[in-house]
């Protein structure tokens, strides 16, 4: 059964999230098996554990897609704690009909975190050719001399829910100021409430003069606790580029935010979860797309190459 977004959110917010990137390399020889599957808890709102392994690899990106991605996993050890440092290593299969895995990639992975390293996921670009199954293998450098492994295994889909990489962007209506006559905090359960809200999405495409860096996120609802420390780097990205780019925080909810009723262009985005973060270019088109943890200085070059 897929998770609520509710649920989703928690399991990216509790610190047990690593990322990895994917590179384009020639496939490697074939392995005898594939990678196996990670433990997973039988309840999402309960932090899967790692029954003594080890390391354990968490997925934390509620869908991937063929081509590129944003790839995120969490690192859990075996004292059931997150892995917030040290030297990640990803390899990739594609896990044939015959049982075996074939390699197809590896690289780095990067912690990423808002507001302490409790709420940080590891991330990097990741690209898959072909749909289906995959696996991973995980291997932790923790500089004591003695590497860790993990194994995971995850399904790549055709084409992503939400908006993905060179698609247009949904020139959605969205509420601003005007719209409650000034009450933000009818659209924005920040607090206090953040001054994101004085243009549409539809409003801010409209000129294409300027990029876009949009905020989807519900900081007094938001079960990973990332919603709010994300909204903080967006407000701090906007103090240095707001004569250069449009910059809008949509909340997740509609008032009086009881974590019931999505909001209206949250439907219309299909988001899976929150947080998330678009970097949309002049053109309207989304160049760029964080789910979860995304610090400045992670957004902050994303943006200046959709600033020229």
């Amino acid at each position: 059964m897929p998770l609520s977004r509710r649920q989703f959110t928690l399991m990216l917010g509790l610190g047990a999230a690593a990322s990895l990137a994917v590179a384009c390399q020639s496939p490697a020889p074939t392995q005898p098996q594939a990678p196996a599957a990670a433990p997973t808890a039988a309840n999402a709102l309960v932090k899967p554990r790692a029954t003594g392994a080890p390391l354990t690899a968490v997925q934390a990106s509620s869908e991937l897609a063929v081509g590129r991605n944003r790839f995120a996993i969490g690192l859990i050890d075996d004292r059931n704690q997150p892995v917030v440092a040290g030297a990640v290593n990803v390899e990739f299969f594609k896990l044939l009909a015959s049982g075996q895995a074939e390699k197809r990639a590896e690289s780095p992975a990067t912690f990423r975190s808002v507001g302490g390293a409790s709420k940080g996921i590891w991330v990097a670009p990741a690209t898959f050719p072909d749909l289906g199954g995959w696996g991973a293998q995980v291997t932790l450098d923790g500089g004591d001399g003695n590497p860790k492994v993990a194994r995971m295994s995850f399904q790549v889909r055709d084409q992503f829910s939400a908006p993905g990489y060179d698609a247009p962007a949904p020139r959605s209506a969205s509420p601003t100021d005007k719209d409650v006559n000034g009450d933000v905090s009818h659209i924005c359960s920040n607090s206090p409430p953040c001054d994101l809200h004085t243009q549409s999405i539809a409003d801010a495409l409209q000129p294409a003069d300027r990029p876009l860096v949009l905020l989807f996120a519900t900081p007094a609802l938001c079960t990973s606790a990332t919603c709010a420390p994300e909204l903080q780097a967006i407000q701090d990205l906007h103090a240095s580029y707001a004569e250069r780019a449009n910059f809008i925080h949509v909340e997740i909810y509609q008032y009086p935010f009881d974590g019931l009723h999505t909001a209206k262009t949250v439907d219309e985005w299909h988001l899976p979860s929150d947080p998330w973060t678009f970097i949309v270019d002049k053109g309207g088109i989304v160049r760029d797309r964080f789910e979860g943890a995304a610090p400045i200085e992670e957004l902050e070059p994303s943006l200046k190459s959709v600033l020229s």
